[in-house]
Order: C-alpha cells, then structure tokens, then sequence
C-alpha cells in the first residue's frame, strides 16, 4: 500500500508535528512553501497556528493576509488551532474584537477550522484529512436514521419515510391515513397527491422510484467488486 504523503513547510520541521504524523504512516516531504504549513493535496493545504499566534496575528493583521493568500491558492484552505483555546481570554485584548476576525476570516476567505489540543492530534487531524480527501457527500440525505428500536411502527415509518420527499412526518400522515406500508406504496400518483404535503410531483416522482426497473448504478458496481 502506498503511504499516504504530505508536503510540510521546512520551518515545520522541528515543530514535532512532521515526527508524529510518521507515526501514523504519513510520508512527509519538506519545501520552502510560499502558502500554508501542509499541502495535503492541489486543493487542501492547512495553515497551523498556536492559540497564542492565533491572537497575535489577529492583532498584526497577519491573519487576514495569510486567510487571502491561503484561499487564492486552494480551493479548500484549512486554519488549524492548536492548543488550550482557554488561553484566548488571557490573550485576547477584547474577546469581541476577537471572534469577530474569525468570523471575518472563515466567511470572508472561506476557511475551515480545527482545534487540536497538541501536536499529536495535530498530526491525527491531518492524517485524517488525508485519509477523507477525495470524500464525496451523500448523493441524497436519508429521510431518517434507521430506528434501533425493533417495533413493528418504528419499522414502517422509517420505510415509508425512505420514499422521494417523505420524511417522518408525511410517513406517519400516510400510515395513519392508509394503515400498511404496503397500502402506501399501492397507490396511485392520484391517491398519494390528496395527502397533505406531497402533491402531484413528488407523488409522480415516488410511483417513478416504485415503479422503474432496478439497474445497478456505477457506484453500486464498483462497490461490489470493492466488496468481492
């Protein structure tokens, strides 16, 4: 298996950070980078800070230099805080002005933020994001989380809630209106549209869903073959 790789700042080096994430099986190559401490990939790159150069760059207005540079070159710019985030309040001449600059820099510049607590979990953070890189969100969000519970009407609703634009809710209106699961699912684009909520479109899109012939998707075909 090909380790995973990171490109760190050369004035990282001594920072223990660059050792850790050895640990975790991270190869680590140093370089002069104009941006960022880590480069993790084209798109992501970490910028790490200390709490208490956190607040000082705040206050020499380096912060908001480096939130601009770091954005312009990646499209997914990271600031990493590491350290004990009680110290902001003995740092930090005005706590107002303070998360104000980081309310400034995260919406502004877009950044992403992490709190680690030393340089351990630092390089677990970083690992991490390594690992996660090419992460995709869910192509559609579950209606409902499947309900541990094994009774009979926790079942039905998180089923009926499966269907296009049906969560909860709708699922339990159906139930009480219909009775059966299977009742549900039985009917006509006509007889779902008389239900509070859903309507023709989404009672057209739930019969397409019901009614379409199963294919496996590319997704589907590479996970079996993953699995196999």
């Amino acid at each position: 298996m090909i380790p995973s790789r990171v490109v760190a700042d050369e004035r990282e080096r001594a920072s223990g950070v660059p050792d850790e994430l050895s640990k975790l099986d991270v190869r680590v190559y140093f370089s002069r980078l104009p941006v960022a401490d880590y480069v993790l990939s084209p798109e992501i790159a970490v910028e790490r800070k200390s709490v208490r150069d956190l607040v000082s760059s705040i206050y020499d207005s380096r912060l908001f230099y480096q939130a601009a540079r770091i954005s312009a070159a990646y499209a997914k710019p990271y600031l990493l805080v590491e350290g004990d985030s009680k110290e902001v309040e003995k740092l930090a001449k005005n706590l107002k002005s303070f998360y104000g600059a980081i309310a400034n820099v995260t919406l502004a510049y877009g950044l992403r933020m992490l709190y680690t607590a030393n340089v351990a979990e630092t390089a677990t953070a970083i690992a991490e994001l390594l690992s996660h890189a090419r992460a995709k969100p869910l192509a559609r969000m579950p209606s409902e989380i499947p309900p541990k519970a094994k009774s009979v009407p926790a079942q039905q609703v998180y089923a009926v809630s499966a269907l296009p634009g049906v969560g909860r809710r709708l699922a339990e209106r159906l139930l009480a209106k219909y009775g059966t699961p299977r009742r549900v699912m039985s009917l006509t684009p006509g007889e779902l549209a008389l239900t509070q909520g859903i309507g023709w479109k989404r009672a057209e899109k739930i019969k397409e869903v019901l009614d379409t012939k199963f294919t496996k998707s590319q997704d589907q075909k590479q996970q079996m073959r993953l699995e196999e």
